[in-house]
């Protein structure tokens, strides 16, 4: 285990992650800066951590590395700054990586990761494995693995979800499994451009170790063409047929859902679990919240929380997980000028009204008003009930936004609360 007993560190961003990675660099001997840009945020106090807030001053670069937050873009000042002075800058994942020998399972994609990692979790635990869930999920991996040192923990595996944000600064991670759902333009407002966004989810390749398992999802086209290992073990969502369980007992709607049960297979065949213990979990699993959560039935009218679907893809998904006659609400804060319609088109027959909101809302709706019945209010709240009002029995009512909450609502687990809260309202 490395010893930080004379090391400086500064972290950037004193959100979960950096407040969680500076406990740990603490706990390990480091003398820690926390610096964030805000100076609306809780200073923690615990001995060897100096906090600034309210913005980096050059302190920052008083340090023999930087730890940076998966929040924190390079195109900030002290990043640059940082980068010109070649001050090694890490991410999160990789500083806490430094702390633990047990294996860890990484598991990247645009769509679907926390759905798997929550389905693998449940497996690997009903399986007997000390499974600790961490990363993108929401909770920190330098979290896990300080509680790991804490409990003098030796046995277990991590599981940790991965974002391009937590990828893009880590180098050295050397990861059991390496797993990548789909890739689909996203975050285009952060990274440069989609081939940056590729390289970053591709990078997952490199960190997994020689002897250890890339596992890809093979319907994925791109996937299929940037992939050339021939060791590397294909998924398809077809594989949910091939397990002795019918698919009426699966709670997980749509082909999107049984390509990340199908990921969730490939990696528990890797560590040889029982079929039936999959099985066995896969009857028990429920949608998570915010991602085609079924609400409730009013009138005959079916409603469903898709607040996690932040980009056209994962919108696209959940209109495909139902035959017909929906009413979707869509909008928010567009991470690309998306096209709405192309994507749209194929389900014309199928959607019967489209309620747009938010910053880009107008936008979406002029896009879209020729070839679908919709309409356009700015607030969140008042183009929820203009869907509603336009829902009769037998109808889908669908949140699934296809754009980020950030206009109007901290994340979409604000968003899609405040959705089930108008949907409970109305009863």
């Amino acid at each position: 285990m490395i010893n930080l007993s004379s090391k400086k560190i500064s972290i950037i961003g004193a959100g979960k992650s950096g407040t969680s990675a500076a406990k740990l660099a603490s706990h390990m001997g480091a003398e820690v800066l926390l610096s964030d840009s805000r100076s609306d945020i809780d200073i923690i106090n615990i001995s060897n951590i100096n906090v600034e807030i309210g913005g980096h001053s050059d302190k920052v670069l008083e340090s023999d590395f930087i730890i940076k937050s998966p929040g924190v873009s390079n195109n900030i000042e002290i990043i640059k700054k940082a980068k010109s002075k070649n001050i090694k800058i890490i991410s999160e994942i990789e500083f806490a990586s430094l702390f633990t020998e047990l294996p860890i399972i990484g598991v990247t994609g645009s769509n679907g990761k926390t759905t798997t990692v929550e389905l693998l979790n449940e497996i690997f635990k009903k399986a007997g494995y000390n499974s600790i869930l961490g990363g993108n999920v929401g909770i920190p991996f330098s979290d896990n693995v300080l509680n790991q040192i804490l409990r003098r923990q030796k046995e277990g595996i991590h599981i940790l979800e991965l974002s391009s944000f937590q990828l893009e600064e880590t180098s050295n991670l050397s990861l059991d499994v390496g797993c990548l759902l789909n890739i689909s333009e996203d975050h285009l407002d952060r990274h440069e451009n989609f081939q940056d966004y590729i390289d970053a989810k591709l990078k997952i390749i490199k960190l997994t170790r020689d002897n250890g398992s890339i596992v890809y999802n093979k319907d994925d086209q791109i996937l299929k063409e940037k992939i050339n290992n021939k060791e590397a073990i294909q998924f398809s969502y077809s594989d949910v047929s091939k397990i002795n369980i019918d698919t009426k007992a699966i709670h997980l709607r749509g082909k999107h859902n049984y390509s990340n049960i199908a990921a969730a297979l490939a990696i528990s065949n890797v560590y040889h679990i029982k079929e039936d213990i999959i099985i066995n979990v896969l009857k028990e699993f429920k949608s998570l919240p915010h991602r085609l959560e079924f609400i409730k039935k009013i009138n005959g009218i079916s409603i469903y929380n898709d607040s996690k679907a932040t980009n056209i893809k994962s919108m696209i998904a959940a209109i495909d997980s139902f035959p017909d006659n929906i009413v979707i609400i869509i909008g928010g804060l567009d991470k690309g000028n998306s096209n709405f319609l192309s994507a749209m088109k194929i389900f014309k027959d199928k959607i019967k009204f489209v309620s747009c909101y938010g910053e880009s809302g107008e936008r979406i709706f002029n896009m879209i008003k020729s070839d679908f019945n919709c309409c356009y209010n700015k607030i969140f709240s008042k183009a929820v009930l203009k869907a509603i009002s336009n829902s009769k029995g037998k109808n889908v009512l669908l949140l699934s936004p296809g754009c980020a909450s950030y206009d109007q609502f901290e994340n979409y687990i604000e968003r899609g609360n405040k959705f089930k809260d108008i949907i409970i309202g109305l009863t």
